[in-house]
């Protein structure tokens, strides 16, 4: 059987699959499309889950697997980690482990020393980037010397690797795919909301977005800005959109089981990331025809935008000139229509036929 017809068995591992909200839509797309288009055997492996249920749709064909029970944390434990995904590899015969994180290199490299099992580590923040934890930078570069590949979201941040790592494996640049809606979009130019996604965490710059809306909102009092997601400075964003008396105006909504329900009545989308992999929330902007106002941030927006074409990009941390942006768009209803009938845009460069036929390349040089 030639490497274009091999049946694998393909795992996909991450801490939680289900904690990061894009992260868990792209790998339940990519691991079903793996099933349903290229016949493989597909797994989802995470060390634990705190939501037992998907997000997203997942082909029933696909096993999921927990190394733990509960909730764990601590590189103390990287002994017993390693121990139980070896377990894993070895019962379910895994030919390839995609980790769907950088940092799980730590556990997966071990285990290919010791089985031969084939590893792709897959970049979903940036190489300049250290997320969470420190020891980020030294998996990166075991990746460059051990992994079997690895991939990039970014065209951009695989330079970086190739700058900064010197791989002695393959660099590969994948976006992550989207679909467009199986019915043409019609865009609201009389909606009056304006969305935000993302995890209520550091990284995705709330803090920033309220100190915007403060010139933003005032001026505009029949408009409502929501931010869609939740975290761990939820409070603290409370407090400061109560300091700022935007209450009625500016929501934090929480978790949402339907994102695309807020994209289809929004008037644009905003993000004010400090850093990003490839933001999945700006590609399904992208597909709904919405304007977008985005911080110029390392890596992503600027292979999603077309800067003054179907929305802006600023200067990071510029706020300013972001409100300013925002301002315009509210004020300019021709401006917004304009910068939707842009959208699509270079969105071929995303389209699921066009990444899967890349990632069944990048395993059949593996097989």
């Amino acid at each position: 059987m030639d490497n274009a017809n091999k049946q694998l068995h393909i795992a996909f591992f991450a801490g939680d699959i289900t904690q990061y909200w894009g992260t868990e839509r792209v790998c339940t797309r990519i691991a079903s499309a793996l099933v349903q288009q290229h016949s493989h055997q597909v797994s989802i492996v995470s060390m634990f889950e705190n939501h037992k249920q998907s997000s997203f749709p997942l082909d029933t064909a696909i096993t999921r697997h927990t190394l733990y029970s509960h909730e764990v944390h601590g590189v103390w434990r990287w002994p017993f980690t390693v121990a139980r995904l070896l377990a894993f590899v070895r019962k379910e015969h895994i030919d390839i482990l995609i980790d769907a994180d950088g940092i799980l290199d730590m556990y997966s490299l071990p285990v290919k020393l010791v089985t031969g099992v084939k590893i792709i580590s897959w970049e979903h923040f940036n190489y300049l980037q250290h997320p969470d934890v420190p020891y980020r930078k030294v998996t990166r570069k075991l990746a460059a010397h051990y992994a079997d590949a690895i991939v990039t979201l970014t065209h951009q941040d695989a330079e970086f690797y190739q700058h900064y790592a010197h791989p002695k494996c393959p660099v590969v640049t994948i976006h992550n795919p989207i679909s467009l809606p199986p019915r043409p979009v019609a865009y609201d130019s009389n909606s009056h909301i304006i969305v935000s996604a993302g995890r209520l965490e550091p990284q995705k710059g709330f803090d920033m977005l309220i100190e915007a809306a403060k010139h933003v909102l005032p001026q505009h009092p029949n408009w409502q800005w929501v931010i869609l997601g939740e975290g761990s400075k939820r409070a603290e964003l409370t407090a400061m959109i109560q300091e700022a008396h935007l209450e009625q105006q500016l929501l934090l909504l929480g978790r949402v089981p339907n994102i695309d329900t807020w994209l289809s009545k929004a008037s644009m989308f905003v993000l004010t990331s400090r850093f990003e992999g490839l933001p999945m929330v700006l590609l399904e902007a992208k597909s709904r025809k919405l304007p977008i106002v985005s911080f110029n941030c390392v890596t992503g927006p600027a292979e999603i935008v077309a800067d003054t074409v179907n929305g802006y990009l600023v200067d990071c941390f510029d706020i300013q000139t972001f409100a300013s942006k925002v301002n315009e768009l509210i004020e300019n209803k021709q401006k917004r229509q304009q910068f939707s009938e842009h959208a699509l845009q270079g969105i071929e460069e995303f389209n699921i036929t066009t990444i899967m036929n890349q990632w069944q390349q990048l395993l059949e040089c593996m097989a």
